[in-house]
């Protein structure tokens, strides 16, 4: 019985009617499967994708007006505190630059503040010249100058300017500020050893020199001609030079000359110094 089932069967299967119906229903998959994949084309639109534009750098209104024209929107999602930045200007995007996105797809922005977040001056009066740096430094505000007067506590904070005018601690300014200290300098007006400032960048520089007590004065860039350039120049000449016999009073400036020539520079150890500033 079961062979002659078999035999039934595999005459069935080759039968012209079989071979008639399943080329039927093969064509009606077919069909099926192509009519499928049309419908989600067209409905998903996945032809009509739009390559992200990269938006770095642009300011947030000319951004969203890019964006308009190729119809897609913008979104703030975050501001950060950049002080290198502009305000408004952007500086992260998602999804990134040629990303393919379909259209009015919105496009997540980060600009840089419009203005800095408020920090209060804190108290550093009577403390030493070093102890306020590091703790000015941790509030985010700068030194711009040091002014000596003639004070009991040497070396000591005795007093704080911001444009011209003196502020107390607690008072509210804007984090990356600049202020002036003044410093007391006791009653000798002692001079000190001018620190070797060769190697540095003007910023290590200076922040060594306010450590020291000292100011930046001019800092003329030589062979400059690029903004590259200048970010990679080096201290290779100071005025007055540390030759151990100049000396200035605490609050005297001086005056740093920069090149990114680095054969200019005087043998020195830069890792020695560098090492004071961390």
């Amino acid at each position: 019985m079961f062979v002659l089932y078999l035999k039934s069967m595999f005459k069935f299967i080759f039968s012209k009617v079989f071979i008639f119906q399943a080329a039927i229903a093969l064509v009606l998959v077919i069909i099926a499967i192509g009519g499928s994949y049309i419908y989600l084309k067209h409905y998903t639109k996945q032809e009509n994708t739009i390559n992200v534009p990269s938006l770095i750098g642009y300011d947030l209104f000319e951004a969203e007006s890019f964006l308009k024209e190729s119809n897609l929107l913008a979104e703030v999602v975050d501001s950060l505190y950049l002080p290198e930045h502009r305000g408004g200007e952007i500086v992260e995007q998602e999804p990134r630059p040629d990303s393919k996105v379909k259209e009015h797809r919105k496009i997540y922005l980060t600009i840089s503040r419009y203005n800095a977040p408020m920090v209060r001056l804190p108290n550093i009066l009577n403390q030493t010249l070093a102890l306020a740096l590091a703790k000015l430094d941790s509030y985010g505000i700068k030194v711009s100058e040091l002014i000596n007067k003639p004070s009991d506590c040497t070396n000591c904070v005795v007093g704080v300017e911001l444009n011209g005018k003196t502020i107390e601690p607690g008072a509210s300014i804007e984090r990356g500020v600049s202020i002036n200290l003044i410093i007391g300098e006791g009653a000798t007006g002692d001079k000190f050893p001018i620190p070797a400032l060769y190697g540095l960048s003007a910023e290590e520089a200076q922040a060594l020199l306010l450590m020291e007590g000292f100011n930046v004065g001019a800092t003329p860039y030589v062979d400059c001609e690029t903004k590259e350039d200048s970010s990679i120049a080096r201290v290779y000449k100071q005025n007055p030079e540390p030759n151990g016999k100049n000396s200035l009073t605490k609050g005297s400036s001086i005056d740093l000359y920069l090149s990114p020539d680095k054969s200019k520079i005087p043998p020195i150890n830069i890792d020695s110094l560098k090492s004071r500033l961390r």
